[in-house]
């Protein structure tokens, strides 16, 4: 495989898991929530090991960023959903 492709492979893998464990620990209140904010830290650590130029950190750090924020709306949504079935319903 194309050394370039591994690397965009790799930098959107651990971007996309340091993203979706930070939306899940944002969205619960029990004590395993800092248990996902220890993987989003791990998969930092481990990308910046691998890592070494600056432009793929920043990259990694904006694409995790884009992760977090696409999670944390789609879980808000799928929740507002789920708790007020009316609203989609059009019931007044």
């Amino acid at each position: 495989m194309n050394e370039r492709i591994k690397t965009i492979l790799r930098v959107f893998l651990y971007s996309l898991l340091a993203g979706l464990f930070l939306a899940v620990f944002s969205q619960l209140d029990h004590f395993i929530k800092y248990l996902f904010s220890l993987l989003a830290l791990l998969m930092g650590i481990l990308y910046f090991r691998k890592v070494e130029t600056t432009g793929l950190r920043i990259l990694f750090v904006v694409l995790a960023l884009i992760f977090y924020f696409a999670a944390a709306i789609i879980f808000t949504a799928v929740l507002f959903i789920r708790d007020n079935p009316d609203f989609m319903s059009g019931a007044a």
